[in-house]
């Protein structure tokens, strides 16, 4: 089992850094082995706003890099196909050039209004098959090296809520090395009722008991929780407004999923009794930080090796 620390090559994230060396210490200071990677555009304190490939990134240096988070696209199902997988083969191509053993693809479908209102405008079902076969035209033919795996959201897609849906989802995969990867965060999201990290472990333990056939397939975790369903209940309790302006537009929607998805630590005492029955390859530690202080407070707390 390795453990990672989630980076990204974009100006906040790299600017709490001063060389590589000084990445590579302070993740393994950590207890992790290696980074899980998103590949954002690049740029320096010098010129923040002059944006540079992630190639470019003096930061990112071989062997550091686990896995690759693909720059997942949530309203994809009317984009242009072509462009489409020109967008994901160039994380898949740099997945190789970094060595890495695997990638995290999304399986999901939702527009600003879905994220807004919750009200879905297709089925999980729906988005899984469509999913599939997307990935299938990315996927065949090519010479990929590394586990390709699909990760859950709480919107439309892979949910871990109907096992037929999980099933079906990794059946019509042609590609070999496929699993998922479980984000326990995201799942706890698909229940608003949820009050405290110990019934968060319970709920995890209920859905895994349901598709136990599946948890072979589970070949990474992203370790982390937010119990936030009394901020959605209230939330969708009042009618919003998106604004025209697409910037303003952008910041509001992300503002909104950042007050659902936190990506704290999971502390709950049973917590390594979960990533002990599932016995993933990978477990990283996907947290949202303000700093390298709250980075390092965060890594220290939610860690398995000192339960």
């Amino acid at each position: 089992m390795k453990f990672q620390m989630n980076f990204t090559t974009s100006y906040d994230d790299v600017i709490r850094f001063t060389s590589a060396e000084d990445l590579h210490r302070f993740y393994t200071e950590h207890g992790c082995d290696g980074l899980e990677l998103m590949p954002l555009p690049y740029s320096t304190a010098e010129a923040p706003d002059i944006y540079l490939s992630p190639k470019k990134c003096p930061l990112i240096v071989p062997g550091m890099v686990t896995g690759i988070h693909c720059c997942c696209v949530g309203d994809w199902v009317n984009q242009d196909r072509k462009e489409l997988i020109r967008h994901y083969r160039k994380d898949l191509d740099y997945a190789m050039r970094v060595g890495a053993e695997y990638v995290v693809f999304h399986v999901v479908q939702v527009d600003d209004k879905e994220g807004f209102t919750y009200e879905r405008k297709h089925t999980d079902r729906e988005v899984v098959d469509a999913a599939a076969a997307f990935i299938n035209e990315l996927l065949d033919g090519q010479e990929y090296s590394f586990w390709f795996l699909m990760e859950n959201l709480w919107w439309p897609g892979l949910t871990f809520l109907e096992p037929e849906d999980t099933r079906a989802l990794i059946s019509q995969v042609h590609y070999g090395k496929k699993g998922f990867m479980l984000d326990t965060g995201h799942y706890l999201h698909t229940d608003l009722d949820l009050q405290t990290q110990e019934e968060a472990v319970e709920a995890l333990h209920r859905m895994l008991d349901r598709q136990k056939d599946m948890i072979p397939y589970i070949k990474g975790l992203h370790l982390q929780q937010s119990l936030t369903g009394n901020y959605v209940k209230e939330w969708l309790q009042t009618p919003h407004e998106l604004p025209e302006d697409p910037t303003e537009r952008f910041c509001k929607v992300y503002e909104h999923i950042f007050r659902i998805d936190k990506h704290e630590p999971f502390t709950a005492a049973g917590v390594k009794g979960l990533v002990e029955r599932i016995a993933p390859l990978y477990v990283t530690y996907e947290y949202i930080t303000r700093s390298r202080e709250e980075l390092a407070e965060y890594l220290e707390s939610g860690r398995l090796d000192k339960k």
